[in-house]
């Protein structure tokens, strides 16, 4: 009976994060790695979209343009491994997310802490291929507050003025602004300049901070502020963010998904992985080949059959041919 309804309901899959791309070789990437939670052999088939995020770790003193070489040497990286599968392809018009018979790979940068206080060179990573630019990664930086500042919310001061002004560029580019490791005020002072241009509200991976209080959590009033904008807000699983206990399921990842869309709005929340990103994941997943067993949670979470479809795939593509 379960089988039945599977192959009824078919759906495609797409993705607003994982760290894939920084962990394995574009060879690995291409033909299959044991070790991960993801690589193109077992997206193809199943996925229209995956985002794959750069980040070059905490080395906080990196030389910007040693910074900037590793940016670019990731993009050749993934473009061989694209062209290595022979099942995927780099996606740069954000208006024809979903439109291809191949997996199409959104390359995005997780923290901009790396520009050595010229946020201008975001301007040469887009022309490299970047098409999503997350702000932080949850350390402060020139730019504002990260994540880890909701700790200690006297220290969260918010962004800087380059933190302004690069949203505002980046905002008049109509290029993707990523706020998952954003402090919460530097999410609400950037929510605030991306309304002023009429630009969504982007998060890419996170979980609902009313279920779980991880301080890379959103509250409900930000989860709210995305489905005003018409943005999107990718469900993570991690397990530290799904439950305080910290031992998961993924009927705990569809719990917050479903409290996301009551909130946003069903066709504002996506699956936001964060395959390879974390060390384990929610008992009942070992990868994206069990992609089918996400869907089930959102049937079994109250989901109808188009709301999961929209969760697993549809509204993250609708998202960015919008955007």
């Amino acid at each position: 009976m379960t089988q039945d309804i599977i192959i009824e309901e078919k759906f495609w899959l797409a993705d607003a994060h994982c760290d894939t791309a920084t962990v394995l070789t574009p060879w690995r990437l291409a033909f299959g790695a044991r070790t991960s939670q993801l690589d193109l052999v077992r997206l193809a088939g199943r996925s229209k979209l995956q985002f794959m995020a750069c980040w070059l770790g905490d080395e906080v003193d990196l030389a910007p343009d040693e910074a900037m070489r590793r940016l670019r040497q990731h993009l050749l990286d993934l473009r061989y491994a694209a062209a290595l599968s022979g099942e995927a392809e780099l996606l740069s018009d954000l208006s024809a997310a979903g439109q291809s018979a191949r997996v199409q790979l959104l390359p995005a940068l997780e923290g901009l802490d790396y520009l050595g206080g010229d946020w201008r060179r975001v301007d040469k990573l887009y022309e490299w291929g970047f098409r999503s630019f997350g702000l932080f990664w949850n350390r402060d930086s020139f730019l504002g507050c990260g994540a880890a500042a909701n700790q200690d919310p006297e220290h969260d001061r918010g962004l800087t003025a380059a933190g302004r002004e690069l949203v505002l560029h980046l905002a008049r580019e109509m290029h993707l602004v990523d706020l998952a490791h954003a402090s919460e005020q530097s999410f609400w002072q950037a929510a605030e300049l991306l309304q002023s241009k009429n630009r969504p509200l982007f998060v890419s991976h996170t979980c609902c901070r009313a279920l779980c209080g991880h301080w890379r959590n959103l509250s409900d009033a930000q989860l709210q502020a995305v489905g005003d904008s018409c943005g999107m807000v990718g469900i993570a699983l991690a397990p530290q963010f799904l439950r305080e206990e910290g031992a998961a399921s993924v009927a705990d990842w569809a719990r917050h998904a479903a409290h996301a869309a009551a909130l946003a709005g069903v066709n504002c929340v996506c699956l936001g992985s964060d395959f390879d990103g974390v060390g384990a994941l929610p008992a009942g997943i070992n990868g994206v080949q069990d992609a089918e067993v996400l869907y089930q949670a959102l049937l079994a979470a109250g989901f109808d059959a188009a709301g999961a479809r929209g969760v697993m795939g549809e509204n993250l593509m609708q998202f960015l041919q919008r955007s």
